[in-house]
């Protein structure tokens, strides 16, 4: 008997960062997700955890941010290997060890939008298109029509704390612009309302800001893979865990105490008040999986018989109770010039991150030694610095340290170690936002990959992986063994065999 030779594969990895598994089965058991339900019936699920993570560590959440954890999924490194740890590093270290890398050194066709710390764009020949993440140091991406949709994504990122009235006309002309990258003038017109449309609508419509990043990307995203049908594509997306850690608590009053937070004391007289509030975003969450829905269902008919479309989330998150558990108001970072200039600190470069996160690139390895231990003087509370600092090279990567108030009106100054008579008012250069977001959840180290093909029976072989394992399984689905750094979870979860 000739046995029928199967088809080459390809995948299509949806990089859903952070959807919390909780919420899926929710909403699938409610009956709101068919594709999602469609994918958990006929393809394979497996739970992915962070390998070394240890819970109980003062602010354990920090440790598997997710851009330290996305570079281990991409590549099969631990976090401890790969070395990550903020937006604007030099990820030279992982150059070449990338799935997307190894397949393109194969000479499979591949295509990158919006993976984190994939910045620079390159390829060996074989790739298609490659869209770094929106924090990348510069809108660098090809091909040539890309490059609109990667201008007003920096932008927008580099600005996301800011008033948007400043750069009004900037934000505008980038945005038109990336009708060249395949944003639909629906989209656009969306984009553009959003502004007056808060002003009419008010606090309730400000959770929209997060999906319209999403909306472009998933436009630009089905124009490029459209046009190039790469072997392996990406997108990476993020609104789904924007919506999970602001509004849980919105979502599941039941899960949190009936009581006030430091934030929460700032708006509201009583706890009766705060949830009339939070009851106009109570569904952002269901919103934003329902929108992801809709897109693979938009997926099913888009890719053919021997494609493995795979969902992946690389974290979780769990909810934390901002009235005991967990302080972190929206604010952002200002003045910082006028800030390390007191502080003389050595010549160096600004990046905002995730605003009031910063990377502070310095001349020379020594300069940033000597930047670090100035940052690290800095103090508002005596047992926490104001940031956490971590320093790489001649790169030191700031998180900021929130202090919490005590009391109603309670007003904090910045000092230094070194400088006993110096001080500030923390005010003056961490601004809080003018309304009583904040975190209601925070990450954990559980996540998943859901994988599904319409011509193709695909099976897990385990139910629980770790994350490392996630890149020597997409390199399995092309035929392709583990690289050789891939040390820690070396076997591929995934068996993809004929349906």
């Amino acid at each position: 008997m000739i046995q029928q030779r199967q088809a080459p594969l390809s995948v299509l990895f949806v990089e859903l960062n952070e959807a919390e598994q909780h919420f899926l089965r929710r909403f699938v058991a409610e009956g709101k997700l068919p594709a999602f339900a469609r994918m958990l019936e006929e393809g394979a699920f497996v739970r992915t955890r962070i390998p070394g993570f240890d819970p109980t560590q003062p602010k354990a959440w920090r440790v598997i941010s997710p851009w330290i954890v996305w570079p281990s999924l991409y590549t099969g490194l631990t976090p401890a290997e790969h070395g990550l740890i903020g937006f604007g590093q030099d990820t030279s270290s992982i150059h070449g060890r990338c799935v997307w890398d190894v397949l393109d050194a194969h000479g499979i066709s591949v295509g990158v939008l919006g993976s984190l710390m994939s910045f620079p764009p390159r390829t060996s020949g074989a790739a298609r298109y490659y869209v770094p993440e929106s924090l990348a140091d510069d809108p660098s991406c090809f091909p040539d029509e890309a490059r609109a949709l990667q201008e007003f994504c920096v932008f927008g990122a580099r600005n996301y704390s800011v008033d948007f009235a400043r750069h009004a006309r900037e934000a505008l002309t980038l945005l038109w612009r990336t009708r060249k990258s395949g944003a639909r003038l629906s989209t656009i017109a969306r984009t553009m309302a959003q502004v007056p449309l808060e002003k009419l609508a008010g606090a309730a419509r400000v959770p929209e800001r997060a999906m319209l990043h999403s909306y472009l990307v998933w436009d630009a995203f089905r124009t490029l893979y459209g046009q190039h049908r790469p072997r392996y594509a990406s997108v990476h997306l993020n609104h789904v865990a924007y919506m999970q850690h602001r509004y849980w608590r919105a979502a599941e009053p039941q899960r949190f105490q009936d009581a006030l937070s430091a934030t929460d004391q700032r708006f509201f007289q009583a706890v009766d008040d705060r949830k009339r509030y939070e009851e106009r975003f109570h569904d952002w969450i269901e919103k934003s999986f329902r929108w992801m829905d809709a897109r693979l269902a938009e997926l099913f008919h888009l890719v053919d018989n021997n494609t493995v479309v795979v969902v992946g989330t690389a974290l979780g998150v769990r909810p934390f109770d901002p009235v005991h558990e967990i302080h972190n108001p929206v604010v952002r970072l200002v003045h910082e010039g006028e800030l390390f200039a007191a502080l003389q600190l050595p010549a160096h470069v600004v990046l905002h991150q995730m605003n009031p996160d910063i990377t502070v690139n310095f001349e020379d390895e020594g300069a940033a030694t000597r930047g670090a231990a100035l940052l690290a003087g800095l103090r508002v509370l005596d047992e926490e610095g104001l940031f956490h600092v971590q320093r790489r090279g001649r790169q030191v990567f700031c998180e900021l340290n929130m202090p919490q108030r005590t009391s109603r009106g309670q007003r904090y100054a910045i000092r230094h170690d070194a400088k006993p008579d110096w001080s500030v008012p923390l005010g003056r250069h961490v601004e809080e936002h003018g309304t009583a977001d904040q975190s209601t959840a925070h990450h954990k180290d559980s996540g998943w990959c859901l994988a599904w093909s319409k011509g193709r029976r695909i099976h897990a072989t385990r139910e629980v992986a770790s994350v490392t394992a996630v890149a020597p399984t997409l390199l399995s689905l092309y035929g392709l063994p583990a690289q050789p750094w891939m040390t820690s979870e070396p076997q591929p979860f995934l068996d993809a065999g004929l349906g």
